[in-house]
């Protein structure tokens, strides 16, 4: 048993419209009309009733991720299992099922304190996705929203939970520097799920980025030159990954917290797959700042 794809994300932020904005006119996610019970915005990447909700709140933090399951009895199965290695198991009310347009979802905190959530029958719009750019649109459906990469205490450890538990299956790792990271997939995207040490500059507890895929390449380097035009603070300049060989950037969200944008990614056959370890995170570009200031 096993979770099928990252579903959805909420971010809770101190500045709403500084994030919808990003969203809507950087990424060209599309705004739903109507806000949640608590206030929370909608974007949509494609035909499902949303990906991204924004949530107004006293911190800037990933909120929770939304994990979809197949059907009823594997969710049963999966909250079975959380609650048989002590994790407290939460069924959502009918209130919040209609928030996250889903038809059942139960949430946990997984070892190190991430809040998730496992969902079923996710609701699909009846109008067609209208990205809010010209672009081409996103790489999700079966594939789900991106990924998410998060930092903690004991990644290994935490690593063999979601593989365990939940089903995951390690795609590679990567050791450069002090950065020891695992990456995860659950379905044929190279990862849904990166665990990385918390011995880089962050603390564990935080979340390190989330990543879209865009349908073409060229709207990868569109989005970069908004990016630029704007001054928004950049992280990795354009480059492509050892690992997964995605070709994306990444710069700074209104949360503090990474957005990488990216196409091309590795789709991953689990019949000739063998986990590999990486001594860098780039085969190109990919500079951090102080490496681009060295280069001037």
């Amino acid at each position: 048993m096993s979770v099928s794809q990252l579903g959805y994300l909420g971010i809770s932020t101190t500045s709403p419209d500084m994030w919808l904005d990003i969203a809507i006119n950087v990424l060209g996610m599309q705004l739903r009309d109507e806000k949640g019970s608590g206030g929370e915005q909608y974007l949509r990447m494609d035909g499902m009733h949303h990906r991204v909700a924004i949530h107004k709140g006293d911190k800037d933090d990933l909120l929770y991720a939304g994990w979809q399951v197949a059907d009823e009895k594997q969710l049963e199965s999966l909250c079975n299992k959380l609650a048989a290695q002590g994790i407290t198991v939460e069924e959502g009310s009918e209130a919040d099922c209609v928030d996250r347009g889903v038809h059942s979802l139960f949430r946990f905190r997984d070892p190190e304190g991430y809040a998730n959530e496992l969902f079923v029958r996710p609701l699909f719009d009846d109008l067609p996705f209208q990205p809010s750019l010209p672009i081409a649109g996103f790489v999700t459906g079966d594939l789900g929203l991106g990924h998410v990469v998060r930092h903690c205490k004991d990644h290994n450890a935490l690593a063999e939970f979601y593989r365990s538990i939940l089903g995951f299956k390690t795609s590679d790792h990567i050791v450069f520097g002090d950065m020891d990271a695992t990456f995860m997939r659950c379905n044929k995207r190279h990862h849904s799920l990166a665990l990385i040490n918390e011995s880089i500059g962050h603390s564990a507890g935080d979340t390190n980025h989330f990543m879209i895929e865009m349908q073409s390449i060229t709207d990868v380097g569109r989005i970069y030159d908004i990016v630029l035009q704007r001054g928004l603070p950049i992280i990795m300049t354009l480059g492509q990954h050892s690992n997964d060989e995605t070709i994306s950037f990444y710069f700074v969200s209104p949360s503090g917290f990474g957005v990488e944008v990216g196409a091309k990614g590795l789709l991953v056959d689990d019949e000739n797959w063998s986990v590999k370890t990486f001594s860098s995170t780039r085969i190109w570009g990919h500079l951090f700042p102080h490496e681009r200031e060295n280069k001037e």
